[in-house]
């Protein structure tokens, strides 16, 4: 055993250790009261959210099979993210005249945007959960419901990485 003292992390925010689902402030020395979600969602009956938002701890995310100078320390498994997220009618109308006269469907383009984001802020919030610190090999599908939602999901392997 050394004698070394132990450092402590940093004043901030980090996963709470007793419910992954939010992170706890640290305040340099101990535990505080103060929580917040990890991921900002929808309200049940809530219309128009904006998308998710992620608070978490850093999370890496890459699409390749590794981190140039780190070396993968565990690998934790698969994590992944999903959202549906529907335009209102008047838009679908909208974009519905746009397309007989061609052009960019710019309310779609938004749509799928924060879809998008939406879906990769959640797959970090998993990540975080898991106490992983990166994303490795992370790819999106995306698809149709009923001609009126858009759904994507983001997924990768989730793992602990370290300098070389």
């Amino acid at each position: 055993m050394s004698d070394e003292p132990t450092q402590l992390p940093a004043p901030g925010w980090y996963g709470d250790p007793q419910d992954s689902a939010q992170l706890r402030h640290w305040d340099g020395t101990k535990w505080t009261d103060h929580v917040r979600p990890m991921v900002t969602q929808q309200a049940p009956g809530q219309v128009g959210a904006a998308p998710a938002q992620y608070a978490g701890p850093p999370i890496l995310v890459v699409t390749t099979n590794d981190v140039p100078g780190y070396r993968v320390t565990e690998v934790i498994g698969e994590v992944f993210g999903l959202t549906v997220r529907a335009r209102n009618a008047f838009s679908n109308m909208g974009a519905s005249v746009r397309g007989m006269f061609g052009g960019e469907a710019k309310g779609y383009t938004k749509l799928l945007a924060d879809t998008r984001q939406e879906a990769l802020n959640r797959l970090k919030a998993e990540a975080a959960a898991l106490n992983a610190n990166a994303v490795l090999a992370v790819r999106y599908d995306s698809g149709e419901i009923a001609d009126l939602m858009n759904e994507v999901v983001a997924y990768g392997t989730a793992v602990r990485i370290q300098p070389l």
